[in-house]
């Protein structure tokens, strides 16, 4: 089985970040887990045995918030980790079945990007008018019809294609460009749109599995129960409330 590294970036919450990652170590045992600490606390991602990407920092949304992917794959890159998928979550995602490694690996075979919702941004999606607005800072690294756009969460990139949207990203000054946007929603719109400039095979999850995976509203319990009967193809949940005692978090540790 290939082998998958999930990113998470952390605000706050430890014990929501403990309960995630017993989370992923149950439902997805043979995968590995790094954090990006964005938070006020450096203390933070401490003491999980766990690797932390050395240079986290305070990160601030819209602005900052969206050079943590860009960090953490030059620092997989550079320390040669061993990977052959990086996917990205946020703090507030829960897997609720066991499966999703085998979807990773039977879905990526012939791939280099899959993510949930993959499609041509249209001028009434916010994030796009948002991104037009910014368009001068951007002009020099796309073409209008490189653009793609995609959901955040659970976007998987194939190791070579993280090999190469560092390099492209030091050529054409992303981190720097994503410094310098005021655009929400930019994490949406630039790496999917690095891939396609790159040549990458992509992919849109499968419906079935991506509809699991949304902006709002956050999970109840009942709901990811009547999923999981009903969808043998939903693994991945988001959002779920970072807060211990909600019921949905505290029903789908009773899973483990």
């Amino acid at each position: 089985m290939k082998k998958i590294c999930f990113a998470i970036l952390v605000h706050n919450y430890k014990e929501a970040l403990k309960d995630m990652v017993d989370n992923i170590r149950h439902f997805c045992p043979h995968s590995s887990i790094v954090l990006y600490n964005g938070g006020d606390d450096p203390e933070l991602c401490k003491g999980l045995g766990l690797p932390i990407c050395p240079t986290s920092k305070k990160l601030v949304y819209p602005t900052s918030i969206s050079t943590y992917m860009s960090e953490v794959m030059k620092w997989l890159i550079d320390s040669k980790y061993e990977f052959d998928y990086l996917i990205n979550l946020d703090s507030d995602c829960l897997f609720a079945k066991q499966g999703f490694e085998q979807f990773v690996d039977k879905e990526m075979n012939n791939s280099d990007y899959m993510g949930v919702r993959v499609r041509v941004p249209t001028d009434n999606w916010i994030p796009y008018q948002n991104f037009q607005k910014e368009w001068v800072l951007w002009k020099s690294v796309f073409k209008q019809d490189e653009l793609l756009c995609c959901f955040n969460v659970g976007q998987i990139f194939s190791k070579q294609l993280v090999g190469n949207i560092v390099k492209i990203s030091e050529t054409y000054q992303i981190k720097q460009k994503l410094l310098q946007t005021r655009s929400k929603g930019i994490v949406e719109i630039v790496y999917v749109s690095l891939a396609h400039k790159l040549g990458a095979r992509i992919k849109p999850y499968p419906i079935e599995t991506a509809s699991s995976i949304r902006f709002r509203p956050h999970f109840t319990a009942d709901e990811i129960k009547k999923c999981l009967q009903n969808n043998p193809y939903e693994y991945l949940f988001h959002p779920v409330y970072r807060d211990m005692h909600n019921e949905t978090r505290t029903w789908i540790r009773t899973l483990i």
